[in-house]
């Protein structure tokens, strides 16, 4: 009797692999349904008689599923799940939709595990709870609030405007510091082949015409001398301090030392402070607007944060508050800025603090905007003078030599 092997989930979500012998396909799809399973993978033959064809998909298809989920993913998800369910699709049948629907095999797996853990009789939020690899805190607490109120749909254009907006925000720092690290790099580039391989040449050429070396050129001598000898030291050593300083930052009070430390540089600081206070101010409104209580939204919001520093002061002003103290008060510590105080004061007065934290979210939006724009045009002129001046000195070296050649002088 013909063997298949199957891949699929039970009821409690957990997926179980396996060999089963039956007359043809239909009859072993049919078997493994009524063992409750939901099949993810069912393929003719013993999985070690699979043709190197068969294997190549299965290594791209484990590579693919390995991939981590985009928030660009997590976007869309929201998006489709929203017009899903008011279109009047229940949650297992828009979880189903869009696990099919889905660009990331590791997050078509986790919509379907938690399809079966509802089918099993969990909550919709249970089961995302389990998937926190995938989906953050924020998710899982607005689906709470989703289910209690009845407006799952709102959760997910909610979940999906967030997601968003966090995407933008980082796409503005990477995009302000791209150019400046392209720059960089290639002008390093340049400036070592220069230094390491054409002026050792040109040092040769001098000495063979036996002319003094100029001085500019006796110094761009010394520094290719110098990297002959010690570069392959200096990469390694810095590559060391990278690595090192990857491992200190997994360690939390360095971590939380680096980030109060980063918050007071100038420019760049403010402009860290603006991108993180954009989110969570947004994020926190959004959260109250959805049904969580003060308590919750501090504790949720302190962990997309992004800075360790002012993380650590969201949790520390959520303690005050489970102690009883007024938000605006128990946000009163550094370094959360003391407009976010004030205008959580305002709030508070006005009973309206979910509108206040929201158009605060979209004040720092705007002061992001200004700040990655100043970051830009501070930049560009003091690495145009930095690397210009060395790749200038360079050429003034050659010249020099050149000269000193041509007219026999030193």
């Amino acid at each position: 009797m013909p063997t298949f092997s199957y891949a699929g989930l039970n009821a409690q979500g957990k997926e179980l692999r396996g060999q089963i012998e039956a007359v043809d396909l239909g009859e072993a799809r049919a078997a493994l349904r009524r063992q409750g399973l939901r099949i993810l993978e069912l393929v003719a033959g013993d999985a070690r008689q699979r043709s190197l064809l068969q294997l190549g998909s299965y290594l791209l298809h484990q590579f693919k599923a390995g991939l981590s989920v985009r928030n660009a993913d997590l976007t869309m998800f929201y998006r489709q799940m929203q017009l899903m369910l008011r279109a009047g699709h229940t949650i297992v049948e828009a979880l189903e939709v869009s696990a099919r629907l889905a660009s990331r095999p590791r997050l078509a797996r986790a919509l379907e595990r938690c399809s079966a853990r509802i089918s099993g009789g969990k909550s919709f939020s249970a089961a995302l709870s389990q998937e926190r690899a995938i989906f953050p805190q924020i998710a899982v607490k607005l689906a709470e609030a989703g289910e209690a109120s009845g407006e799952l749909d709102l959760v997910f254009e909610r979940l999906s405007a967030l997601t968003e907006r966090r995407s933008d925000i980082r796409r503005q720092l990477i995009t302000a510091l791209t150019y400046p690290a392209i720059v960089t790099l290639a002008s390093i580039g340049v400036i070592t082949f220069l230094v390491g391989s054409v002026v050792p040449r040109f040092a040769v050429f001098l000495q063979s015409r036996g002319k003094s070396v100029p001085w500019a050129a006796q110094t761009m001598m010394d520094m290719a001398e110098w990297l002959q000898r010690w570069g392959f030291v200096l990469a390694v050593a810095f590559a060391a301090l990278i690595v090192g300083n990857f491992l200190l930052q997994r360690i939390p009070r360095v971590r939380l030392v680096s980030d109060r430390f980063l918050l007071r540089l100038p420019v760049l600081g403010s402009t860290m402070m603006a991108a993180a206070m954009a989110q969570v101010a947004w994020t926190f409104g959004l959260m109250l607007r959805s049904g969580l209580t003060v308590l919750e939204a501090l504790r949720s919001v302190s962990q997309i944060a992004g800075n360790q520093a002012l993380a650590r002061a969201l949790q520390l002003a959520a303690e005050q508050v489970l102690e009883g103290r007024a938000m605006a008060v128990a946000l009163a510590r550094d370094p959360i800025p003391s407009l976010v105080q004030h205008m959580a004061a305002i709030g508070e007065r006005s009973g309206e603090i979910e509108s206040v934290m929201e158009a605060l979210g979209n004040h720092y939006q705007k002061e992001l905007d200004s700040r990655v724009k100043l970051l830009s045009t501070l930049i560009e002129p003091v690495l145009t003078l930095v690397i210009g001046g060395i790749v200038g000195f360079v050429y003034y070296a050659f010249f020099q030599a050149v000269l000193a050649v041509s007219t026999g002088g030193g």
